[in-house]
């Protein structure tokens, strides 16, 4: 009985230590990752628009969206650009997509990360996906991957929510 309680106790010391190692190195580490996702999300604006700056990009207020998916909203010129973040077969995809509010053709779309079956869910990543999506009608029919379908559709699926959350921006 003795050796139980002397166990436990030694676990629960254990337990309390880990705890608090990990909740200091989280919070350490949490404005460094942050800090990069913006990098990176800013990189791939600039990749979209070469001739833009960072300053080009003004930032969507989205506290009256209510979205699961819709991180962020730039409005560059006559365009919206969303980065949304969509479930997948496993992780689910990232990506940005700009929409003219105009007549709502999907201008570019990149896939910054995926998180889904390499080779197949990841085909998301690729140009001819890419390039099945842009200067399409984002509120139209749109086309998924063949045999990723639980990776793609999210995606069309969150380009149409974009394209209707495009009515209430304007």
């Amino acid at each position: 009985m003795k050796k139980i309680l002397h166990l436990t106790l030694f676990l629960a010391i254990v337990s309390v230590l880990a705890g608090g190692a990990l909740a200091f190195f989280n919070e350490i580490t949490e404005p460094v990752i942050a800090k990069n996702n913006e990098r990176q999300e800013q990189e791939s604006l600039l990749e979209m628009y070469p001739d833009a700056d960072t300053s080009s990009f003004d930032a969507v207020d989205i506290s009256d969206i209510e979205s699961t998916t819709i991180n962020k909203i730039y409005k560059y010129n006559d365009l919206y650009i969303f980065n949304m973040s969509v479930p997948g077969y496993k992780d689910g995809t990232t990506f940005l997509v700009s929409i003219n509010s105009i007549d709502l053709t999907i201008d570019k779309f990149v896939a910054i990360s995926n998180g889904d079956t390499s080779g197949l869910g990841t085909q998301v990543l690729e140009d001819p996906f890419k390039e099945s999506l842009e200067g399409n009608l984002a509120d139209g029919e749109l086309d998924t991957i063949s045999g990723a379908t639980v990776s793609s559709q999210p995606v069309v699926d969150g380009i149409h929510e974009a394209a209707e959350t495009i009515s209430q921006l304007k």
